[in-house]
């Protein structure tokens, strides 16, 4: 005998047995997003009224896509350097659940870098180096309240650090724009980007010459990241002719065109294109960057990777000198995926390095995806609907 449903039901399907749409889990979807939002809410939570006036943005912000790494005036939000000891505790503990530990690990070089290159600078700059080279100075702002299913996101950022982590629906993560820097590149112990560019120095080296011309762009590198600091990235881009502020790495309109990005059109050799011993090299320098993000997070990215037409659809480009002593760039770009790394200024003494997403940087594709799904336009839920 069948049962028949109680006619209150119909409006609530899930008391049948089914979840609403809005409830079910979604590719993607993860507990990841989770961790990440209580961590977001430890510190909110632990701040003063005045510094979460201060470190909290609308999600719609304009500013929410400002990711400059470097050094800048009237930055918003609130510095590591005005937390208490309790409350950077906190901060540290929502950078480390955003990301891969070993990511995390590069993440507290890059600050305590700011020691080291602070003493460098001050034959130039004197006493003044001390109020921009801050190991402290780095700016935690959040877009929208962390809580659990809503969208939300939190950035760092100061000089050589910008983190950009987006919550959509409380579920989906982004966790690009991603950016590392260092400067000295390498000085006494400390080379904190030095796997990534050992990783590229390998596949390169691995290369026949036939591959290597294909590979190599140009024989200059850019002074910084082809595609700069846009907040999204364009179907051309082209690089700077200088690094803001400095002039130690110039280069030329002509330089300008052989290093362009070209979206629909990646330069370098395509990854399906190596050989069964060159293959593994491209794979491991792909995993230094994606696996900057969480580690349940990387399956994901990789599936994005898989729809936009695999790993071998990734094109490996490469700029400028072929030794480690000489300025030096390189880039992976695909539908999804575009890397960055540049070593050219300060005599190759000086990296940059960025993993973006063209289509999703700041979580776009996502929110995209968000609107779609859910009706803004209607009326508010009845009573009855709540119930």
């Amino acid at each position: 005998m069948t049962a028949t449903p109680h006619p209150h039901n119909a409006h609530h399907p899930h008391l049948n047995g089914e979840l609403p749409k809005a409830h079910r889990p979604r590719p993607g979807g993860t507990f990841d997003a989770t961790a990440i939002t209580f961590a977001a809410m430890g510190l909110f939570d632990g701040l003063t009224g005045d510094q979460r006036a201060r470190v909290l943005l609308p999600h719609e912000d304009s500013g929410r896509t400002h990711w400059n790494f470097l050094p800048e005036s009237g930055r918003h939000g609130l510095p590591l350097g005005e937390l208490d000891r309790h409350q950077e505790g906190l901060a540290h503990r929502l950078i480390a659940e955003s990301m891969s530990i070993p990511a995390y690990a590069r993440v507290v070089q890059v600050m305590s870098n700011e020691h080291v290159l602070r003493e460098l600078n001050l034959p130039v700059f004197g006493h003044v180096a001390a109020t921009f080279r801050d190991p402290r100075g780095y700016f935690l702002t959040f877009f929208g309240q962390p809580q659990p299913d809503t969208t939300w996101g939190w950035r760092i950022v100061g000089h050589h650090l910008s983190v950009n982590v987006t919550v959509v629906d409380g579920d989906l993560v982004s966790a690009t724009p991603f950016l590392l820097g260092a400067e000295p590149a390498r000085f006494g112990p400390f080379r904190i980007l030095g796997e990534e560019e050992d990783a590229a120095f390998v596949l390169l080296d691995g290369l026949t010459g036939a591959q290597k011309e294909q590979a190599v762009i140009h024989s200059r590198p850019p002074a910084d990241f082809v595609t700069r600091t846009v907040s999204t990235i364009g179907d051309v881009e082209y690089p700077a002719y200088h690094g803001v502020g400095r002039r130690d790495a110039m280069i030329t309109d002509e330089d300008r065109k052989a290093l362009a990005y070209f979206r629909a059109h990646p330069r370098g050799i395509r990854a399906g294109d190596l050989s069964l011993a060159q293959r593994p090299h491209f794979d491991d320098l792909l995993a230094h960057f994606v696996e900057r993000a969480r580690p349940g997070l990387v399956g994901h990215e990789m599936d994005r990777i898989a729809a936009g037409g695999g790993v071998d659809a990734l094109h490996f480009a490469w700029a400028g000198g072929t030794s480690i002593e000489q300025p030096h760039y390189f880039r992976i770009q695909g539908p999804v995926t575009l890397v960055e790394f540049d070593n050219a200024e300060d005599d190759a003494n000086h990296v940059h390095s960025v993993w973006r997403d063209p289509s999703n940087d700041f979580g776009a594709d996502l929110l995209i995806q968000h609107h779609l799904e859910h009706d803004h336009t209607g009326p508010p839920p009845s009573s009855d609907d709540a119930a």
